[in-house]
């Protein structure tokens, strides 16, 4: 039939030959998935979670006297010490003096305001008298009603003059209290830089004496600038001593800005709310709450994204595919932020694995 016959004798065994690799082939490929398209990035993610978010300022602090309680001496002006009844830690009650000066442009301010009052007296004595003998002519119509007219208004000047020399000379006197400094509150004077019959000036370089009530103390901390922005008195504040007392309640008092405008940092004082206990020069750490939200929507900082469009997060889907939602962002912390819009809670956001990740991708979460 012009087929070629194989022998009867090999067709059994290429029968069998093909059985046997019909069977491997299909062992080898058993529980094999079937193909599921693009491979799925694996990426972490963290639960958006109801909670409270607070933002603090933590930095190390000083136990020091209250700013009403800490007065330093100087001199009004350049002057000498004439009397400095005080020496260091001697305890002084309010009104004490501390040191008195001889200040001489006052002592010349105070003798030509008592020349000045002298010289207007004596003007006041002459008119006086002018006017009384005037008087006394014009009545008899001897004097001219002119005459008699310019002696009453030199008598109006000189009652003038002489009221006002006299309000000079009160004023200088009062400005007198200057030579003379006295302690505004009880306390112990902590150091003494001069002596009596000391030239001294009226430079903060050159202090004259430091008095403190170490009763009235408060925390002084040195907070960045930027942090510095946020501080206002009567925030609340957290004192722990670093010895491992209990922490102490505490509330902002003041801040200072830095006078130099390009200085990294700014003083904050805090004033303790109960009695304080830590004494003076106790190192302290501090805790400053800056801002609070009692039931915010939290997520990582790390899960946020930013374009053209805004803020945004990756949401791990139900499906899992990667969603991409825009949000509205409120407080944020060193590592929280605050979601006001865009998400809701026990939703799962992407934090690592970001940048391989797009809307739509399948995604796989790993641990």
């Amino acid at each position: 039939s012009g087929v070629m016959q194989q022998p009867a004798a090999r067709r059994p065994r290429q029968l069998l030959l093909a059985f046997l690799c019909t069977v491997a082939a299909g062992c080898g490929n058993a529980g094999a998935p079937a193909y599921e398209g693009p491979t799925a990035t694996v990426v972490t993610v963290a639960t958006a979670q109801i909670r409270e978010l607070r933002d603090v300022a933590n930095a190390p602090g000083v136990i020091v006297p209250a700013a009403v309680a800490d007065l330093t001496v100087y001199a009004p002006e350049m002057a000498e010490i004439v009397d400095l009844p005080v020496q260091a830690d001697q305890p002084v009650e309010a009104g004490d003096v501390l040191v008195q000066f001889d200040i001489a442009s006052l002592n010349q301010e105070l003798a030509a305001a008592e020349l000045g009052e002298i010289e207007a007296q004596a003007r006041l004595d002459r008119a006086r008298t002018e006017l009384s003998r005037q008087t006394d002519l014009f009545e008899r119509g001897i004097t001219s009603r002119m005459a008699h007219d310019a002696a009453r208004l030199e008598h109006s000047a000189a009652e003038t003059a002489l009221t006002l020399a006299r309000n000079r000379l009160e004023a200088v006197r009062a400005g007198q209290d200057r030579a003379v400094v006295r302690a505004p509150f009880s306390g112990v004077v902590v150091a003494v830089w001069h002596q009596k019959g000391d030239i001294v000036r009226p430079d903060r370089s050159d202090p004259i004496l430091r008095l403190i009530d170490p009763t009235r103390v408060q925390v002084a901390v040195q907070l960045p600038v930027a942090q510095l922005a946020r501080v206002l008195p009567g925030q609340a504040a957290t004192v722990r001593a670093i010895a491992g007392l209990e922490d102490e309640p505490a509330v902002v008092a003041s801040k200072t800005e830095a006078l130099d405008p390009t200085a990294p940092t700014g003083e904050v004082r805090l004033s303790f709310t109960n009695p304080a206990t830590l004494p003076l020069d106790t190192p302290v750490s501090v805790e400053i709450l800056l801002d609070r939200r009692a039931d915010a929507l939290v997520i990582p900082l790390q899960a946020v994204n930013r374009d053209v469009s805004g803020p945004y997060v990756m949401v791990a889907g139900p499906d899992g595919l990667a969603q991409r939602r825009e949000v509205r962002l409120g407080l944020a912390t060193s590592d929280l932020v605050e979601v006001v819009t865009g998400l809701e809670p026990g939703e799962q956001v992407i934090v690592a694995g970001l940048q391989d990740v797009e809307p739509g991708m399948p995604i796989a979460i790993g641990r």
